[in-house]
């Protein structure tokens, strides 16, 4: 019993230390992202193109920090017993769409084949919160564009299952090692095999994922075989 009460004793300074490290480090970041807008309007003066390339890197070396602050403080909130879903009908396509939307650039970038699909027209709406679905999709897709080489696939589908919605994101990328596979819900867990790889991420993303789908009565799960890719698939409940 003694040796509990310490173990959720330390849980709880280690989490505090998280929540209160991520809130300062919040305020400078954002001093630093709304320079960095400054400096790339044409309105303060003109750069070269070597300049340019420096602050666009900076400019993307803060984003990271500021979803790292961001994930860290979503995870603060999950094991503190602090994040609660309003769950209200949600247009999960619309949702999707925009999710892939936001990515066209990396995509692009990487010239990825993305497809997306919807099984019945007009979609049903589905019982979740709006902004927390919105992360768990992002996240998804975020690890099929990072994983996935260049000239590589993905396909998104939105399909049904009697009374959820189905959603499976599938890509052509470097998979999951087998023996790895039961970690990857893991808080920080990221497969050896994309250590390798020029990729960023925190390796909270799909713990992240994971509990917003299941608060909404939804699940999660996945299938994928390494060097030829992974789909994961969710469910979500459609409203009544």
């Amino acid at each position: 019993m003694a040796e509990k009460k310490k173990k959720n004793s330390l849980s709880k300074v280690q989490s505090d230390f998280v929540n209160l490290t991520s809130h300062q480090l919040r305020t400078p970041l954002s001093g630093i992202k709304w320079l960095l807008e400054l400096l790339q309007k044409s309105d303060t003066g003109n750069l070269n193109k070597k300049q340019k390339d420096f602050i666009e890197k900076i400019n993307s070396s803060n984003e990271r920090m500021i979803a790292l602050v961001n994930d860290l403080l979503e995870v603060s909130r999950i094991e503190q017993g602090q994040t609660k879903l309003y769950l209200q009908a949600t247009d999960l396509t619309d949702i999707v769409q925009s999710m892939v939307k936001e990515k066209e650039k990396e995509i692009k970038k990487k010239k990825l084949q993305v497809s997306f699909t919807i099984e019945q027209e007009p979609f049903p709406l589905v019982r979740t919160e709006p902004n927390k679905i919105k992360q768990a999709v992002n996240n998804l897709i975020s690890n099929a564009i990072a994983f996935t080489p260049d000239g590589g696939r993905i396909a998104v589908n939105l399909g049904r299952d009697g009374e959820f919605a189905l959603v499976s994101i599938a890509d052509t990328g470097v998979g999951i090692p087998k023996e790895q596979q039961s970690q990857i819900f893991n808080r920080f867990f990221r497969g050896t095999n994309v250590l390798t790889l020029e990729t960023t991420g925190t390796g909270l993303g799909l713990f992240i994922s994971k509990i917003f789908i299941e608060a909404s009565g939804g699940r999660i799960w996945f299938k994928s075989e390494e060097n030829k890719g992974t789909t994961f698939y969710f469910t979500l409940p459609v409203a009544k």
